[in-house]
């Protein structure tokens, strides 16, 4: 065989693989906002507010489309007897009005502003591991032997008034 047809084959090789990869990474980031996604409504389910708005329940989403789509099906659901209305946070001034707040890791960097702006409003600030100081995030997702995982921060559930149920501090890999 030619040395030029050698090099073209495994040229083409390379990239289907290359494409076979990415595609692969992205079907896991996917999932992984999926999986993501339904941790939110089912810590809804098992955390208790000291109130409610009577017209909707807030989920609201700061720095992470892939979330906004994932939830796109949690429209029509209801959470505590309201429908849950899903809200892409674009300031500051829309986080007092959330139940919980997911942030994505691209607004990390704003986690001390935000939490400083949340003070000890009762908002479930949910977020995934990374460099930040986790003390301002009541709950923590992280990968642990590619499961998701989750750590509670109670002395944040308390400050916003957040109670959990026994059941989800049972199923978090850490309370602290």
């Amino acid at each position: 065989m030619d040395s030029k047809l050698i090099k073209r084959i495994f040229s083409i090789l390379i990239a289907c693989c290359l494409a076979l990869q990415a595609q692969a990474d992205d079907t896991l980031a996917a999932n992984k906002t999926a999986v993501q996604s339904a941790f939110l409504l089912n810590f809804a389910m098992f955390t208790e507010w000291p109130s409610l708005p009577n017209d909707e329940f807030r989920i609201c989403v700061l720095g992470d489309d892939s979330m906004l789509e994932a939830l796109a099906s949690a429209k029509n659901k209801q959470i505590k007897g309201r429908p849950v209305t899903i809200v892409k946070v674009h300031d500051h001034n829309q986080l007092n009005v959330c139940q919980i707040l997911f942030v994505g890791q691209s607004k990390h960097a704003l986690m001390k502003d935000i939490a400083d702006h949340i003070g000890n409003s009762p908002v479930l600030v949910v977020s995934d591991e990374n460099a930040y100081d986790p003390s301002e995030v009541t709950i923590v997702l992280g990968m642990q032997q590619d499961r998701i995982v989750f750590k509670v921060n109670r002395t944040a559930s308390e400050r916003q008034s957040l109670n959990f149920s026994s059941k989800l501090l049972k199923l978090a890999v850490s309370v602290y």
